[in-house]
C-alpha cells in the first residue's frame, strides 16, 4: 500500500503566488495591447469614429474582453490619453529635469526626446493633436493635455531662465524665449502629423532646433553630426573645430578625474600649487587642518586667475587678490566681511602619493568608481619621480589614439616580444585594459635586464590601464607611470609623463624605471613628429586613412565612446 505523505502547504503558497504574479503580468501586457490598439485607432479615426470594434479588430481580440479592462469606450480613450502623459513626463520631462542644473545639457537633451521618434511618431503626434480637438467639450482630455503642457512650459521657462542668470545675458526675456522654443517644437509636431515616417528629416528639425538657441545664445549650441560607424576614422572637423571644443569640454572632461601632480611638495600648511587642467584652472592647499583641498583657481571679485601658475606658499592669513583684495581662508572659506565669496572646491582622491582631482560640481555619491583610483588603492605609498611635460602641436584625439596603439603590449619595441597577453575593452565607458607578461623564453637586452632586476626569476607582470577620456596607468615591477593628454587649443595638447616608485625600492627601482621607458615608445619624441605631422595632413590637406584598414580594438573602443558621449550631448 502506498504510503501517504503529508501536504506542504508552503509550496502551494508559493505556487499560488507565482500563479499570481503571472497573472497580473499577463493583464497588465493585454491591458496595455489595447491601449496601444486604441492609440493605433485614434491615429487612424479619430476619438469621435473611435470604436471598441476597430480597437479589438487591431488587437485581435474578441470584443468582450475590452469589458473586462474598460468599463466603456470613453474610459478607454482616457487611459489612453494618460499612458501618452504618462509616457511623456517619464521619457521627456524628467530625464531633462535631472539636468537641470546644467542647462544647456539640459536644453539639448529636451530638442532629442521631443523629436525622438518614440515620442514624436506621426501616430502618437497626431492623437495628441486630436485629443486637443476634443478637449473643448471633454474636461478629462482638457485636464491631462493642459496639465501635459503646463509642466512642460514650466520646465522649459524655468532651463531657458537658468541659461540666462549662467550666461549673464540679463537684457534677454525668458518668457519670450521659452515661447519660442515651444513655438518651434510645437511646429515640427504638427509637421511630423502629416508625413509618413520615411518623410520626416529628424536631424534637420533638431538643427532647426539649435538653429534658434544659437541665435539667442551664441556659441552655446552646436549642430548635430551623424555618428558613423566605430572602425571609421574621425571626421575632419572633429580635429580642427573651435565650437566643438567647448563641447568636448563639458561633454567629456567637465566630470572626469584628472591626474594633478604628486602630494610631495604640498606637505606644509599653506603649500599650493596652481595648474591648468583645461577643463578647469585648478588650486591645490594644504589647510591649516592639513587637509588638501582642490579649489577653482578664480578670483571671487572677476574671472581672472587667483594665482599664477606653479607651486608656492600661502601665509597664515589665507588667500588673497592681489588686485582686488578679496582675502579667502585656506579651507576656501571668506576671510573678511566684505561679501566676497568662498572658493568652489572640487572632490579630490589622493592615493600612493598621486593628487587625483574630478571637475565636476562636486562629490557625486552615485558616481561610477574609476578603475584607475581602484587599481592605484591596491599598490600602497610610493615616492615621486621622473616628470615631464610637452607641448604637441595636434589635436588630443589624435595623440590619444596614437597612444592606444602605441602603448600597447604588442607594440612595445621591435626587440620585445610579449607572451600570455589579455587585453579587455568597453566602449560604454571607454576603458581599455591589458596584462601582460614577459618570460625569460624572449629575447632582448632590455627585457633580460629588468627580469634579472627584479630578482625573483620568474616572469615580469606589466599592467596598462586607459580611462577615457585621456588617462593611462602603467604598473610594473618598480612602481607606476602615469600618463595624461590634456588639450589646450583646437589643434594643440599638453602630453604629461610622471612616474613614481615603490618605497621599498631603491637604486634598482630607478634602473628599472630607464630600462621601461626604453620599451614605450608612446610619447617619445618620433611619436610626437609622427602625430604632429598627421594633424597637418588632416587638416591642411584633408588626408583620411584608407577606409578598410584595420583598427585595434582599444582605438576603435574610444572612437566609439567619443561618438556616444557626444551624440548624447546634441553634437
Amino acid at each position: 500500500m502506498p504510503r501517504k505523505t503529508k501536504a506542504r502547504p508552503g509550496r502551494r503558497v508559493a505556487a499560488a503566488s507565482g500563479a499570481g504574479r503571472g497573472a497580473r503580468a499577463t493583464h497588465g501586457r493585454q491591458r496595455q495591447h489595447l491601449i496601444d490598439a486604441c492609440i493605433s485607432a485614434l491615429h487612424l479615426y479619430g476619438p469621435s469614429r473611435t470604436t471598441v470594434e476597430k480597437v479589438v479588430d487591431i488587437a485581435h481580440m474578441s470584443p468582450g474582453i475590452v469589458r473586462f479592462y474598460f468599463a466603456s469606450k470613453a474610459s478607454m480613450l482616457v487611459a489612453s490619453l494618460q499612458f501618452l502623459s504618462t509616457e511623456f513626463e517619464e521619457k521627456v520631462l524628467q530625464p531633462v529635469a535631472a539636468l537641470k542644473e546644467d542647462p544647456v545639457a539640459a536644453l539639448e537633451t529636451l530638442v532629442h526626446l521631443y523629436l525622438d521618434p518614440e515620442i514624436a511618431s506621426t501616430r502618437k503626434v497626431s492623437v495628441w493633436y486630436s485629443f486637443w480637438g476634443e478637449a473643448s467639450s471633454r474636461q478629462e482630455y482638457y485636464d491631462i493635455c493642459g496639465n501635459k503642457d503646463e509642466r512642460f512650459a514650466a520646465l522649459v521657462r524655468e532651463l531657458v531662465e537658468r541659461l540666462i542668470t549662467r550666461t549673464g545675458l540679463r537684457q534677454l526675456d525668458a518668457d519670450g524665449i521659452a515661447l519660442g522654443l515651444i513655438g518651434v517644437l510645437e511646429m515640427l509636431w504638427q509637421d511630423f502629423a502629416f508625413r509618413d515616417e520615411n518623410q520626416i528629416d529628424r536631424p534637420a528639425a533638431r538643427r532647426r532646433c539649435f538653429a534658434y538657441l544659437r541665435s539667442v545664445f551664441p556659441g552655446r549650441f552646436v549642430s548635430n553630426e551623424p555618428v558613423e560607424a566605430p572602425q571609421a576614422p574621425l571626421p575632419l572637423s572633429r580635429h580642427d573645430s573651435d565650437p566643438l571644443e567647448s563641447a568636448e569640454r563639458r561633454a567629456l572632461f567637465t566630470d572626469a578625474w584628472q591626474f594633478a601632480g604628486a602630494e610631495a611638495g604640498l606637505v606644509e600648511a599653506g603649500r599650493y600649487r596652481a595648474l591648468d587642467l583645461y577643463a578647469e584652472r585648478v588650486l591645490l592647499v594644504r589647510g591649516a587642518d592639513r587637509v588638501l583641498r582642490a579649489f577653482r583657481n578664480c578670483c571671487p571679485v572677476q574671472p581672472h586667475d587667483l594665482v599664477a601658475d606653479g607651486i608656492g606658499t600661502f601665509g597664515p592669513e589665507g588667500i588673497r587678490c592681489r588686485l582686488h583684495g578679496a582675502k579667502v581662508t585656506l579651507e576656501g572659506a571668506p576671510a573678511d566681511s566684505g561679501g566676497s565669496q568662498g572658493l568652489r572646491a572640487f572632490e579630490t582622491a589622493l592615493v600612493g602619493g598621486l593628487v587625483l582631482v574630478r571637475l565636476g560640481e562636486g562629490p557625486d555619491a552615485s558616481a561610477e568608481p574609476d578603475s584607475w583610483i581602484e587599481a592605484l588603492q591596491r599598490l600602497g605609498p610610493m615616492n615621486p619621480g621622473r616628470y615631464h611635460a610637452r607641448g604637441v602641436a595636434a589635436d588630443w584625439k589624435l595623440v590619444v589614439e596614437q597612444c592606444l596603439d602605441l602603448t600597447m603590449p604588442e607594440a612595445a619595441g621591435p626587440d620585445t616580444t610579449w607572451s600570455q597577453i589579455r587585453l579587455t575593452t568597453d566602449s560604454a565607458t571607454g576603458r581599455c585594459d591589458w596584462q601582460a607578461r614577459l618570460t625569460e623564453s624572449f629575447g632582448g637586452w632590455t627585457v633580460e635586464r629588468l627580469r634579472r632586476l627584479q630578482g625573483d626569476g620568474g616572469p615580469m607582470t606589466w599592467r596598462r590601464c586607459f580611462v577615457a577620456p585621456n588617462r593611462w596607468l602603467e604598473i610594473r615591477g618598480d612602481g607606476i607611470a602615469v600618463l595624461q593628454v590634456l588639450p589646450e587649443a583646437v589643434g594643440r595638447c599638453r602630453l604629461v609623463h610622471a612616474e613614481f616608485q615603490f618605497e621599498s625600492d631603491g637604486r634598482e627601482s630607478l634602473a628599472m624605471a630607464f630600462l621601461a621607458r626604453r620599451l614605450a615608445r608612446c610619447g617619445s619624441r618620433e611619436a610626437d613628429a609622427v602625430v604632429e605631422s598627421m594633424q597637418r595632413a588632416v587638416v591642411a590637406f584633408g588626408y583620411q586613412g584608407t577606409p578598410t584598414a584595420a583598427v585595434s580594438a582599444p582605438v576603435a573602443a574610444f572612437r566609439d565612446w567619443y561618438r556616444r558621449r557626444i551624440a548624447r550631448s546634441g553634437r
